[in-house]
């Protein structure tokens, strides 16, 4: 016997209980980490602002270094070809004149060497320190001084390389940006630089200020993360307490509850049972099911889906076979839907061959999953020429109404049914489809394959059952229009006058009028209205264009096309398989939506593709029901 709300099984159940202690551990350590991470961050983000300060001012100061190279290079060229100038003297030269002049401060200084010896450091007292050592004793003696980085400094000079590099030239003074520029004069290497304390750089940019406000503003966000955990713990404290006391007021009042309710259960159950169970299949009833609808708390079971089958042809077998086959049929049905449905999904007899299902947290591709096993499963019963329709749709987080998704799941129950043969809902098309064949019997198998066209290719375009249902019904009824028209043009095997195709093309507006009239076929009949529409626009009736035309309307189309120029027509040549690819190619863009187009050739190769072998499709027409039949 089913309960409400599914069967509650303890063993797949388990309650997990966290204890006070242990909760504000947890946050204690969810708080440590906060903190630790927090810090972490603002010290490495802090450390690659440094280096993109000291980066940027090192790429100014090479800036400036190439300038005052440039002058240097031209006062001693001038000295030597001009003045006759030795190179000492030119170097001399253009450290007076050149070196000497340029922008210089504590923090700030100029040095000038050749490839074999110092020439001029810092100023003259610095100078005469290391005037006339090589690279290798200058760079000894900054290592004797406490100097750090000169391996690097004394490489990038041995390799001629320009650029700039951190280093200390002596513990008292502190790490260095030194800019380097290499040049020569008469075949002579020179290296001109400019070293700037790297304190300098960040006190002038303020950034050791702006890391201190940075810290700052941490230090607070830290502190407000450490005083609201504290407060979670004394909340969690003072809501543990209530709760005992509450526990325990509880505890006391359900002994008490029990005892009546044992009472009660044995006289109310047999009331229950027949109030909201089918006495046939011992499912929920319809009347339930509806109430159950209006009352459920959709929010916080969204998304839902709600699946409605129907067994067609049940009615057939009650009046051949007798109602106790119908009833047998309908309990293996029940049993099925309890083998395969989860225990919190609610399953109801809403009709005498109707089943509805409630699946909560189920999505869309859930749902159809379910109901494709159910559906496999119901096939494999004895009465193999019953067949079973379905409707499903989702009430996801947009939808405020499950009676709106109830309405849905029902019309996309009416559109499968149209499709089935032993459906009654069938007889509807089929009229249609008869009375059309009064006026043209090749229009109404053309309307056929366009039928099977449109569900093989729903198929491999990843479309819904329901929208396939929805796609191959606009594809069988696209020309119902033409019940409205004359055999007479209809059957013309001449050219059309001007008139005769004005005529024509009243029928996608005459099919959509004729569609509307079925209530659930009002998004059909948009479909066959539109069907003609162009993807640049030139179509009719309304001229629309690109996606202003129904994603079926243009799927149709495509097929519609495509079953003209490969099947005989009166009126036309026939063309083969790829001369017609090669024209819905060439229409692509224009007439037709162009992505569609690439997978419907797709399609249409790879079936080619299958049976190669076994069809010659350069000469046979495209015969896509044969294939997928």
């Amino acid at each position: 016997m089913p309960k409400l709300f599914g069967k509650k099984k303890k063993n797949n159940r388990k309650e997990h209980k966290i204890s006070t202690k242990a909760e504000i551990v947890l946050i204690a350590i969810v708080t440590t980490a906060l903190v630790f991470l927090g810090w972490a961050y603002i010290l490495q983000e802090t450390a690659k602002y440094k280096e993109s300060i000291t980066e940027s001012f090192g790429s100014n100061q090479e800036f400036l270094v190439g300038q005052a190279a440039k002058s240097v290079t031209s006062e001693m060229r001038t000295h030597i070809t001009e003045d006759g100038y030795s190179f000492n003297q030119a170097e001399q030269a253009a450290v007076e004149n050149v070196i000497n002049k340029a922008e210089t401060s504590g923090s700030r200084y100029w040095f000038f060497y050749s490839a074999d010896k110092v020439i001029f450091e810092r100023d003259r007292e610095a100078t005469r320190n290391v005037l006339g050592k090589s690279m290798a004793e200058v760079i000894q003696y900054w290592k004797m001084q406490g100097g750090t980085g000169l391996e690097a400094f004394r490489d990038m000079l041995l390799d001629g390389r320009n650029g700039s590099i951190i280093l200390s030239k002596g513990s008292t003074v502190g790490d260095e940006i030194v800019s380097v520029k290499y040049f020569t004069v008469d075949g002579k290497g020179y290296y001109l630089g400019m070293s700037t304390l790297k304190t300098y750089v960040l006190t002038t940019a303020r950034v050791n200020e702006h890391i201190l406000y940075l810290w700052t503003f941490s230090a607070l966000v830290s502190l407000n993360i450490i005083i609201f955990s504290l407060l979670m713990c004394l909340g969690i404290y003072r809501n543990k307490k209530e709760s005992n006391r509450l526990i325990k007021s509880v505890s006391d009042k359900n002994l008490q509850i029990q005892e009546l309710n044992s009472r009660l259960t044995s006289k109310t159950e047999a009331a229950q049972n027949a109030s909201i169970y089918d006495n046939l299949t011992k499912l929920y009833n319809r009347q339930f099911f509806g109430s159950l609808l209006a009352r459920i708390d959709h929010t916080s079971l969204k998304p839902m889906s709600i699946a409605i089958l129907d067994i067609n042809a049940l009615k057939q077998l009650n009046a051949i076979q007798g109602y106790e086959a119908g009833d047998d049929i309908l309990k293996k049905t029940s049993e099925i839907l309890n083998r395969i449905c989860l225990d919190t999904d609610i399953v109801a007899k809403t009709g005498s061959s109707e089943f509805s299902i409630l699946m909560t947290s189920t999505n869309e591709t859930e749902a159809y999953i379910t109901v494709n096993n159910i559906k496999r499963q119901f096939d494999n019963l004895e009465n193999s020429e019953l067949m079973l329709s379905m409707g499903v749709a989702v009430m996801d987080n947009n939808e405020n109404s499950i009676l709106n998704t109830l309405t849905e799941a029902r019309n996309n129950l009416i559109l499968d049914k149209m499709l089935n043969k032993s459906s009654m809902s069938s007889s509807i098309i089929s009229m249609m489809m008869l009375t059309l064949g009064t006026y043209s019997k090749e229009t109404v198998e053309h309307s056929m394959r366009l039928r099977d066209m449109a569900i093989t290719f729903g198929k491999h375009y990843g479309m819904k059952p329901s929208s396939i249902s929805r796609l191959a019904l606009a594809a069988q009824l696209h020309d119902v229009g033409k019940i409205g028209i004359s055999d007479s043009i209809l059957n013309k095997t001449d050219v059309l006058g001007e008139r005769d195709r004005e005529v024509i093309r009243r029928h996608p507006e005459l099919g959509c009028k004729i569609v509307k009239a079925i209530p659930v076929l009002n998004e059909v009949a948009l479909d066959i209205l539109q069907h003609h529409e162009a993807y640049d626009g030139t179509g009719y009736p309304g001229g629309l264009r690109g996606e202003e035309i129904t994603l079926n309307a243009r799927i149709i189309n495509i097929l519609d096309s495509f079953d003209a120029m490969t099947n005989k027509r009166a009126y036309k040549t026939t063309m083969t398989v790829e001369e017609a690819i090669e024209e819905l190619r060439m229409r692509s863009s224009h007439q037709f939506d162009p992505h569609i187009v690439n997978d419907f050739i797709k399609v249409i190769e790879n079936e080619q593709q299958e049976d190669r072998k076994e069809h010659e499709y350069n000469q046979t027409p495209f015969n896509w029901k044969a294939r997928n039949s």
